[in-house]
This record gives C-alpha cells, sequence and structure tokens, in this order.
C-alpha cells in the first residue's frame, strides 16, 4: 500500500476530472449578436442568441442593457421581445461615444434574469460615430431604466461560456496539463541526465532515457489534443503561432535524440552522448516553449502580451478541476515512466542472461 498510493490519487484525480469536467455545465452566455455594426443615433434591432440561457421562463424578470464601462456609458433597451429560451430581439438607440484617440466605440450588451443571473457579451456592437451630437447620448433620462439586478451568477457550478471557446474550454482540463506532464517527466529525464554524468551509472541513464520517451508521448497527446481545439476556436488544425511551432521543434529535438542513442554503440558511450544531449535539449524546450512565445505575439494565453490564466479563463469552479487535472496527469506521466524503466531493466537483464 505504501508504494502504491500515489497510483491510487492518480486514477482518483483523472478519474474526478473526466466525469466534472464533463459533466459540468457551460454557464449562460450570448453565442451571436445580429447586427453587431450601427452608426451614432441608429435606432438598430438586434437578435441576441444564447445558449444554456432561460429567456421564455424568466420573461417577468429579464432586463437587457448596453454598455461602456470605460466611458461610463449605460443604457436599457428601447424594447425587447423574448422570442424563445435562446432568443431575444431588442432595439436601441446608438449613443455618440468616442475615445480621445478617435477611434469608434464598442458597447457591451448585459442581460439580467433570476435564473441565468448577469450574461454580458464584451464588444458586442461597433459604434461609427459619423458627427459630434450632443444631443445623442444616453437615453437614461428620459426613460425608466432598471439600473440594478437580482442575481449576479447563475446558480450552482458552471463552467464560463467565454467567446470563440464555448464548450471546448474543457479541453483546458486535457490539453494543459499534458503539457505540465510533459514539462515535468522531461525535466526528471534532464536531471537523470546529470547524475549520470556525475556517477556513471547507467541505471540513471535508464531512467533518463524512459522519462524523456514518455515526454514525448505527452507531447504528442498535446499536439494532437491542442490541434482538435484550434480547429474549433481559432479554425485552423495548425495555426501559425510561435508556441505551436516551438511545440513541434521541441518534439522533433526529442525524437532526434532517440534516433542518436539508437545510432551509437557501447553502453556508456551511449549514456554520456544522450546525456550531454538532453541536457542541450532541455536548454531548448525552455527557449522554445517558454522564451520565444513571451518575446512574440501569441493565441496561447500568458504569451506576448496575451493575459495568462486568471478570473476571465479560469474562474473558481474551473480550477476545482484543473489543479486536481494537472496533479493526475502528472502523476499517470511517472507511472508510465516506472513501468517503461522495469521493462528496460528486465529487457537488460533477460539479454545478459542470454534468454
Amino acid at each position: 500500500m505504501k508504494k502504491t498510493w500515489w497510483k491510487i490519487v492518480c486514477v482518483v484525480f483523472l478519474t474526478y476530472t473526466l466525469i466534472m469536467g464533463l459533466i459540468i455545465p457551460l454557464s449562460p452566455g450570448l453565442i451571436t449578436v445580429t447586427p453587431d455594426e450601427g452608426k451614432t443615433g441608429d435606432t438598430i434591432s438586434i437578435k441576441l442568441k444564447g445558449y444554456n440561457t432561460h429567456f421564455k421562463d424568466e420573461n417577468n424578470s429579464i432586463k437587457v442593457w448596453i454598455k461602456n464601462d470605460s466611458l461610463k456609458y449605460l443604457d436599457c433597451a428601447l424594447s425587447f421581445n423574448v422570442n424563445s429560451n435562446s432568443e431575444i430581439q431588442a432595439s436601441f438607440i446608438l449613443p455618440y461615444l468616442i475615445y480621445p484617440d478617435k477611434k469608434p466605440a464598442f458597447v457591451d450588451i448585459m442581460i439580467n434574469d433570476n435564473k441565468d443571473g448577469n450574461i454580458i457579451y464584451d464588444e458586442a456592437i461597433k459604434i461609427n460615430a459619423v458627427k459630434s451630437d450632443a444631443s445623442i447620448i444616453s437615453t437614461n433620462n428620459s426613460r425608466k431604466c432598471p439600473d440594478s439586478y437580482t442575481v449576479s451568477k447563475a446558480p450552482g457550478l458552471h463552467y464560463p461560456n467565454r467567446n470563440i471557446l464555448y464548450e471546448s474550454i474543457r479541453n483546458l482540463f486535457f490539453h494543459v496539463p499534458m503539457w505540465f506532464a510533459m514539462i515535468m517527466i522531461i525535466s526528471v529525464s534532464l536531471i537523470y541526465s546529470i547524475k549520470y554524468l556525475r556517477g556513471f551509472n547507467l541505471k540513471d541513464d535508464i531512467i533518463a532515457v524512459e522519462a524523456a520517451k514518455t515526454g514525448i508521448l505527452f507531447g504528442v497527446l498535446g499536439l494532437i489534443t491542442g490541434s482538435i481545439w484550434a480547429r474549433f476556436t481559432w479554425q485552423a488544425w495548425w495555426p501559425n503561432d510561435v508556441k505551436v511551432n516551438g511545440a513541434a521543434v521541441t518534439l522533433l529535438i526529442y525524437f532526434a535524440y532517440m534516433v542518436l542513442r539508437n545510432s551509437v554503440d557501447g553502453e556508456q558511450k551511449r549514456a554520456r552522448i544522450s546525456a550531454v544531449y538532453s541536457i542541450i535539449a532541455f536548454t531548448m524546450l525552455v527557449v522554445f516553449l517558454i522564451i520565444f512565445p513571451r518575446m512574440n505575439s501569441s493565441l496561447h494565453p500568458g504569451n506576448g502580451g496575451n493575459p495568462g490564466f486568471n478570473t476571465y479563463d479560469l474562474d473558481s469552479t474551473m480550477r476545482l478541476v484543473f489543479y486536481p487535472a494537472v496533479i493526475g496527469w502528472c502523476l499517470l506521466s511517472l507511472w508510465i515512466m516506472s513501468i517503461l524503466v522495469r521493462i528496460n531493466k528486465l529487457t537488460k537483464h533477460f539479454n545478459s542472461a542470454n534468454w
């Protein structure tokens, strides 16, 4: 039991990740706003398409606004009609809003009801200001607009409903932890490569190579899950992104590591060359996966000025699943590595016994 407790933790955490990652629903949100552009002073009728919403059920409690927080603007709809639980038709007067640099302004759309809470679609409508007219301002003063809401969040556990991501946000529990596991297990390979160079113990070399093999496995899984995710979010199986390309180059470097090992005769010579190469390969991993993405524009969070995981990307509900997922996938990589190490040692033992 003392030797297997971490394997039990691995199974429990991965089972928990699979179940919780799939059964918790997405929070109510808007998926389309049509049309999404207008001119100052226009009275515009907009169709709002919701997801996991309950507009019809909560018809009596619905409130609809347009807002711009940076310009301190808030106004309610002239009128709206609830067509179904997932569709609202709303009319607004587009105000004169303009930034100091004279760029067109955007307004967010916010819907609130007692069951769905607050639903916000950021930068939903682009306003092209054709002229400056002091009379085209918020009509809040001339109409009784609701300026408060009763529920800020839908009750129960929900994953955040983010534009572009939608249901694919669940891939966060698989794609990202796989890369964490890959980096962790590759670090194990680095540590045992250095340890081999200090004592020239072939047992350290065995652990180093099997850890590298496991890292390659998780790297390939990370690329596959990332490619599927990219297809749904960025409409491309392989976007021209510095981190995606860096991940591919990193895997090629470690594939070359395996080719190098198979091309060198003599166990000690092979182990020494491989250990040195492993150190260089890990340095390249840091460069291509961590340094370059932060120096260049990237679609991935936390790179090139793109904000990292925060309350927008990773809310409290997702953390309940994400952190156990990271631990579970990392433990799985250690488990696979330990199996490969045992197979390697048994193979060497049988070969030495001339079986």
